[in-house]
């Protein structure tokens, strides 16, 4: 996809690059992707031709170690200190062989083999330069002048032909001894306890290679790996070959030991063939989640299941059949149950990374869909629903609610066949379906063929994507005008001309602009929705608002001067007015990180009543005849939302700021109607749905069961969830008879609606964070009409399932 210079995208880009290094950080072990086997022959060379500028764009070094934290975490050694001869001067760069184990620091005996937390490995793409000489080791200076230790025999031609071995166990003579590298005075004890879970990887003339596992694999947001070390091959007494089928053997490995294994063995060369022979086949076989950045054209591949009560392991796998991604599911417990949950946001490189989940580990559940639409956009969310159509909006996901490509289209809802697309590129897009749910009025602000930002009013017809009409703000420049260059439209008077966006009341769509060239005023333009001749228009001065929501709504609605004015959709003669003055608290819908005061239904119409903040009141109004039904005070850092029997859970941060943590907020349930709070509770509650005397919740980033009446917990899921709570935007509850379904980090998960209890992630459903897109979450990524739940995804999948599937008995 080509790119387009934009200030938008460079910013996108750098606050892409940020993130992926804070995640890098957390995570530790992401391995770039290796090219050749680690031990296959003479060393790999560093000076590698330039990495394709296009894939470095949103990508960053796997060296994140800051200099000054690598040089104090030197140990003082007490081997010999005369250097050994290392054939390169310092600047120069180091040819090294692929998967070799990086030192934070010189290590001796006073720290534990199983205790070197080694974090990177050498890799191929990288260019590995001397700093530094001091006895057994060399340092190294990355690309991003990051510094490792590294045994300098690995710089030394010899060490070219160690050979890697089939996997062993093996037993060895009392008082042998393990070496940094053959020959080396450095070493360590080689006892039993050590070496029972060691194994044999490598060999080299008269010594063998020693893997031995990390004591802890994850501590402190950090995953670590296995070292390398050597003995002699006469101080093993007995070897013995470690069978295949890993993971599906009668007799199983336990994790620990599997984890080993798969640490020391599987790399970016495993194919699936080599990956049946090691691990058994798989329970399951999956789409894999998107493997490139945003920006990129979406590559998915084929992600492995194997699972376990004590944990899952997911290999991904390119169109290729190589392997690109190894993930463990594990668990928490007293060793790791620090370790917060991250995903990977680092593609084109080979990643084994670890996920520590709850308690529990959901099994994978079949669901069978009617039918599946892939589209080349991670999300996809449902905007509206006809009998025939699904009007649908694709979204790439990248950072912060920019984008390199979005798209709105429509599929057919019996077969998921899709009907049309309209590509909208970087810029900002709207959608409106009209009020006989036939047509659609589409604003884009970037000309994906032109290369150019050009706004464009289109009203199409839902059922095939023809244009009805098409709307032009003013005239362009004229052909033959001397300036060469886009310029904006320009109106009547020859100023520029700039859309803000479309929205939409009965039969009308209504144009928003800016009044003139450095103006703050606006107009709007309101065209008959049917044929798009223009209507009415109307200046409105500085910080006036548009407030329709939905071609439903009986009247174009804006606030000016004090003033909520209903007016007539086709003659804009005014209808009713409220008195209200501009209040001093932030409007929240104007917030695109607040999800919405409503969960709307795609396939139904708005109510005719809607909650605005007047003045410094929320006040409900009847958009008929602007009636005001009820009220409550507004006050800063409140967040209403609107529960189906019209009850409001009103959430507020207790200082009465925008942002906070989920212990900074109370949560009370306000009748309208009454006027009055039935209960408060100190805790941030939200995306609530009834059902019968439970309101289901997420509490404090929990899934959980409230009493509806008292507000008194029934159920809230921490242990079977785990220590991450921050994944909310992803989706709201679905109740399918005992079952309780959620969106929520990368699964689409069923619990037990009765008591939370964790049943299971359904089968090929990959979700995803989309930030900044909390409303599509809340309202698109899942939905029921009937007997179909309609679902969305963080890999272009949008599914059709039957709802009777569910209700069934279910099992993995």
């Amino acid at each position: 996809m080509k790119k387009v210079t934009d200030r938008k995208i460079v910013g996108y880009i750098a606050s892409a690059a940020l993130t992926g290094i804070v995640l890098v950080l957390l995570t530790g072990c992401m391995m770039p992707e290796p090219q050749t086997n680690a031990w296959g022959g003479q060393a790999q060379k560093s000076a590698l031709p330039t990495p394709d500028v296009k894939a470095a764009q949103l990508q960053i070094s796997n060296t994140m170690y800051n200099h000054s934290m690598l040089l104090s975490s030197l140990t003082p050694l007490t081997a010999k200190n005369t250097s050994i001869k290392i054939p390169y001067k310092k600047g120069e760069k180091v040819n090294l062989a692929d998967g070799l184990p990086l030192f934070s620091g010189r290590k001796d005996s006073r720290t534990a083999a199983d205790q070197m937390k080694i974090t990177y490995r050498t890799i191929p793409s990288e260019t590995y330069t001397l700093t530094d000489v001091q006895g057994d080791w060399i340092q190294l200076k990355t690309r991003e002048k990051d510094r490792y230790w590294l045994p300098g025999w690995y710089a030394l031609k010899q060490s070219g032909s160690m050979t890697e071995t089939d996997l062993r166990t093996f037993e060895v003579r009392t008082g042998s001894k393990l070496h940094l590298t053959p020959d080396s005075a450095v070493t360590w004890q080689a006892n039993q306890v050590l070496t029972n879970q060691a194994l044999l990887v490598a060999e080299w003339k008269e010594w063998y290679g020693v893997s031995i596992a990390p004591r802890i694999w994850n501590k402190e947001e950090t995953s670590y790996q296995h070292v390398l070390l050597w003995i002699k091959k006469k101080d093993i007494t007995d070897q013995k070959l470690i069978s295949d089928g890993w993971f599906t053997k009668e007799q199983p490995l336990s994790i620990s030991f599997i984890r080993h294994l798969t640490d020391a063995r599987l790399n970016q060369t495993t194919t699936t063939k080599q990956s049946v022979k090691w691990l058994g086949e798989p329970d399951w076989k999956e789409q894999s989640r998107n493997l490139n950045d945003t920006g990129y054209p979406m590559r998915i591949g084929q992600t492995w299941r194997y699972e376990r009560q004590d944990a899952h392991v997911l290999l991904t796998f390119n169109k290729n059949n190589k392997l690109t991604e190894v993930r463990w599911n594990v668990p928490s417990d007293q060793s790791n149950n620090e370790i917060p949950y991250w995903s990977s946001s680092r593609f084109n490189v080979f990643s084994y990374t670890a996920q520590v989940t709850g308690k529990s580990m959901p099994p994978t559940l079949s669901w069978k869909p009617k039918w599946v639409n892939q589209g080349n956009l991670n999300y996809t969310f449902l905007q509206a629903g006809t009998d025939d159509v699904l009007l649908m909006k694709g979204d790439d996901g990248g950072f912060s609610g920019m984008h390199y490509e979005d798209a709105y289209y429509a599929l057919d809802r019996q077969t998921g066949k899709m009907l049309w697309r309209v590509h909208a590129g970087y810029g900002p897009a709207q959608a409106f379906l009209n009020y006989k749910r036939d047509a659609v009025t589409l604003y884009t602000s970037y000309d994906t063929e032109r290369k150019q930002y050009v706004d464009r009013v289109r009203h199409m017809n839902l059922k095939n994507g023809k244009v009805i009409w098409e709307y032009k703000p003013a005239k362009e420049n004229p052909p033959n005008s001397s300036n060469k260059q886009r310029t904006k439209p320009t109106d009547s008077a020859g100023d520029i001309v700039e859309l803000k966006g479309i929205k939409a009341a009965q039969n009308v769509v209504i144009v928003d602009t800016f009044a003139a060239k450095n103006s703050s005023n606006g107009r709007i333009h309101v065209l008959n929705s049917s044929n798009g001749k223009p209507l009415w228009s109307r200046k409105l001065t500085t910080g006036y608002q548009l407030m329709n929501q939905s071609a439903d709504e009986p009247y174009v609605m804006y606030w000016e001067q004090n003033k909520l004015t209903a007016a007539d959709p086709l003659t804009g003669r005014t209808m009713w007015q409220v008195d209200s003055e501009k209040s001093v608290f932030d409007y929240i819908e104007n917030n695109p990180y607040f999800d919405g005061i409503y969960r709307s239904d795609p396939f139904a119409s708005v109510p005719l009543q809607r909650w605005m903040l007047l003045n410094d009141q929320w006040v409900l109004l009847d958009l008929s005849s602007g009636r005001k039904l009820s009220r409550f005070p507004a006050r800063g850092g409140q967040q209403p939302e609107l529960l189906q029997d019209g009850m409001m859970l009103i959430r507020e941060h207790k200082k009465g700021d925008l942002y906070g943590d989920y212990e900074d907020y109370t949560t009370a349930l306000y009748d309208p109607e009454s006027g009055k709070v039935r209960w408060k509770l100190d805790a941030k509650i939200e995306r609530g749905l009834i059902e019968g005397d439970r309101l289901y919740v997420i509490m404090n980033g929990y899934p959980a069961a409230i009493d509806y009446r008292t507000g008194e917990t029934r159920w809230i899921a921490k242990e079977s969830i785990g220590r991450n709570r921050y994944a909310l935007n992803q989706g709201s509850y679905l109740v399918i008879g005992e079952r309780l379904l959620l969106p929520m980090h990368e699964n689409l998960l069923v619990m037990n609606k009765k008591d939370g209890t964790l049943l299971g992630r359904v089968q090929d459903v990959v979700m995803g964070t989309p930030e900044h897109r909390d409303r599509e979450a809340k309202n698109g990524m899942i939905n029921r009409a009937g007997s179909e739940v309609y679902v969305g995804s963080a890999n272009g999948r949008f599914r059709v399932l039957p709802a009777n599937l569910m209700e069934g008995d279910i099992s993995p």
